[in-house]
C-alpha cells in the first residue's frame, strides 16, 4: 500500500482537500492522510473532512510535543512534526510500503507511478529547487539563494519502508525537534538545510532532475509549460506530475506567489489555466472561511533578546523600488536573474528589532 501524507493546521484544510482530490483523480489507489496540526473548532462540521483520513498530531504523542509548541511558529511546527508523522505511518500499519509526502499547496496532476518504480531502487527521493545552472554573474543571486534555504524542496520527499528509511527518520527527528526555525541567513530553514546532509549520511537517496517534478515559482526560468494533447507537459518533454503553489493565494491573483511579488502571472500567460483551475478548486472547498482560522496550538514566543529579524524596513522597500526600475533596462533573461537578486539581498539584510516574530500562518 502507498500511503501519501500532507500536514497542515485547519486554515490550511482546503488546500490538503484540493490535494486529495487530485491524488484520487490521478491515483486512485492511493491512500491520502491529512495529518492534523491543530485541534477541530467547534465551528466546523466534522464532515468538513470528507472522504479522507485526518490524523490529529496529539495522535502521535510526541514526547517533546507541548515544548515544540511553546517554541515554535505554526510553519516551523507544522514542518517539525513531518518525519514524525512518517514514522508514525509506517509504525502503525506494516502493510505501508512507501510514504509518500507532499506540501498541502501542491497539485497532482498526472500518475505517481515513475515514483513508485523509483521507490523499488532507492529509499529517499528528494527534488531540487532547481536541476540546471547559468554561468553568468547575475545567476549567482539565486544560487545564493538555494544555499541559504536548501538545495532541495521539501514540499516533497518520498520514501520506502527500509531500515535506512527508519534510522533517516530517526536522525531528521531529532534535529527538528529542536533546531527546525525559519530564520533565513541565519543557517536555519526549517528542515531544508538538514536534508542537504542525507545524501552524505545515507544510502540509497536519489536526487530527481525530471523537471516535471516540483514545478514552482523558483524554477520557472528553466521550466516552461504548454498543454499537448491534453495534458500538461514541461519544456514539451516531460509530463507535469505535481505543481507546487507554494504561497498562492486566490485573493492575490497578480502574483504566482506572495513570497516573491517579482513573479508575476501576466509574465508566464501559460500558467494562467491551471491557477484558474486551482484557484476554483480551493474557492469549492472553504477556502475563504478556513484561511483565517487560528491554530489551537499557536502561542507567543518568550520574548527574546535583540536578534536580526527579517522586516519590512524602508530599506528593503527603497531596494525593491530601485529594482523594479533599474532592471527593466537589460534583456529580459537577464532581468530575470537580477529580479532575484535584488529580492534575495532585500530579503536577507537582517535588522535588529526588540520586537517578537509577528504570528505566522502557513
Amino acid at each position: 500500500m502507498i500511503t501519501v501524507l500532507t500536514i497542515c493546521s485547519v486554515n490550511y484544510l482546503a488546500q490538503a482537500r484540493t490535494l486529495g482530490d487530485s491524488l484520487r483523480e490521478h491515483n486512485p489507489d492511493y491512500h491520502f492522510v491529512i495529518g492534523l496540526v491543530d485541534r477541530w473548532p467547534t465551528s466546523l462540521a466534522v464532515s468538513n473532512g470528507q472522504h479522507y483520513e485526518m490524523v490529529p498530531v496529539n495522535d502521535l504523542e510526541i514526547p517533546e510535543f507541548e515544548d515544540m509548541v511553546s517554541r515554535y511558529t505554526i510553519v516551523e511546527l507544522n514542518t517539525a512534526v513531518k518525519p514524525f508523522y512518517m514514522e508514525y505511518l509506517y509504525q502503525r500499519d506494516s502493510k505501508v510500503e512507501a510514504v509518500i509526502y507532499f506540501d498541502p499547496d501542491i497539485l497532482i496532476l498526472n500518475s505517481l507511478k515513475p515514483i513508485q518504480d523509483k521507490l523499488n531502487q532507492y529509499d529517499i527521493i528528494l527534488t531540487p529547487h532547481c536541476c540546471s545552472y547559468n554561468i553568468d554573474d547575475q545567476a549567482a543571486g539565486y544560487e545564493l539563494n538555494m544555499l541559504g534555504t536548501g538545495i532541495y524542496n521539501l514540499g516533497f520527499i518520498a520514501s520506502s519502508r527500509t531500515q535506512n528509511t527508519y534510522k533517516f527518520l530517526q536522525w531528521w527527528k531529532k534535529r527538528l525537534e529542536k533546531y527546525c526555525y525559519y530564520r533565513p541567513g541565519r543557517g536555519e530553514f526549517v528542515d531544508q538545510l538538514w536534508v542537504m546532509l542525507a545524501p552524505l549520511y545515507f544510502d540509497r537517496v536519489f536526487v530527481e532532475k525530471n523537471p516535471g517534478y516540483n514545478m514552482a515559482y523558483w524554477n520557472l526560468t528553466e521550466r516552461k509549460l504548454s498543454i499537448i494533447d491534453g495534458r500538461y507537459c514541461v519544456n514539451r518533454i516531460h509530463n507535469l506530475l505535481f505543481y507546487h503553489f507554494s504561497s498562492y493565494r486566490p485573493e492575490e491573483p497578480t502574483y504566482l506567489s506572495i513570497r516573491s511579488p517579482s513573479v508575476l502571472l501576466s509574465e508566464h500567460p501559460e500558467l494562467a489555466p491551471l491557477c484558474a483551475d486551482y484557484k476554483d478548486r480551493l474557492i469549492q472547498h472553504g477556502y475563504t472561511f478556513l484561511r483565517d482560522h487560528e491554530c489551537a496550538f499557536y502561542s507567543k514566543r518568550a520574548e527574546p533578546p535583540p536578534t536580526p529579524v527579517m522586516t519590512q524596513t524602508p530599506f528593503k522597500k527603497f531596494v525593491k523600488r530601485v529594482a523594479r526600475g533599474l532592471i527593466r533596462l537589460p534583456p529580459a533573461r537577464i532581468q530575470q536573474y537580477c529580479q532575484k537578486m535584488a529580492w534575495f539581498i532585500a530579503e536577507n539584510t537582517p535588522v535588529v528589532t526588540n520586537r517578537t516574530e509577528s504570528k505566522r500562518t502557513e
